[in-house]
């Protein structure tokens, strides 16, 4: 096993290279259908580490395991919103012309929206692989939303390289 390097071929991704800038940058890009959504996917590397086989070994797993990362992701979800409900209500306040929203409400038939019918309803856009950046690990982080053309609020699932989620995150 050799260390980092400046570029790799590798069966997955095919060919990259660390980026040649001073900045983390985005070195290789594909989409994936996860259920009924088309997921873009971003694997970003920092210039100052170069590329390990092990990491993007890694990476490859959980892109040909993603249907099991997503039931592991829409848990924790579940669990975060179980704990708060806030992510919940601001989009049924913000959002309440949106088709999701307006379908939940009725569905709900008078009663709060329930985090199984949200979490259900919630779907991945995006997924970055991080390749180590400094941090001790790689990680991947699966953005989840409710509505991307009426909203720009996600829910980040972060998850470490051996498929195990380490925080769920309201970001915009």
């Amino acid at each position: 096993m050799t260390g980092p390097m400046k570029s790799i071929d590798h069966p997955y991704f095919g060919h990259l290279e660390v980026p040649s800038v001073d900045e983390t940058e985005v070195i290789w890009e594909g989409t994936a259908t996860l259920g009924s959504s088309e997921v873009e996917i971003r694997l970003w590397a920092d210039p100052n580490f170069g590329l390990d086989t092990g990491e993007l070994d890694a990476f490859a797993t959980h892109l040909t395991h993603l249907p099991a990362r997503d039931t592991a992701a829409r848990a924790a979800i579940r669990e975060d919103l179980q704990q708060d409900r806030y992510f919940i209500d601001h989009h049924t306040d913000e959002l309440d012309d949106a088709e999701v929203i307006k379908h939940l409400t009725r569905e709900a038939n008078g009663e709060p929206i329930s985090v199984d019918a949200f979490t259900t309803a919630m779907h991945p856009v995006r997924i970055g692989l991080w390749h180590p950046t400094g941090k001790v690990e790689a990680q991947v982080i699966m953005d989840y939303t409710i509505d991307a053309a009426a909203s720009d609020e996600l829910l980040a699932v972060k998850v470490t390289r051996d498929g195990t989620v380490a925080s769920v995150d309201w970001e915009s």
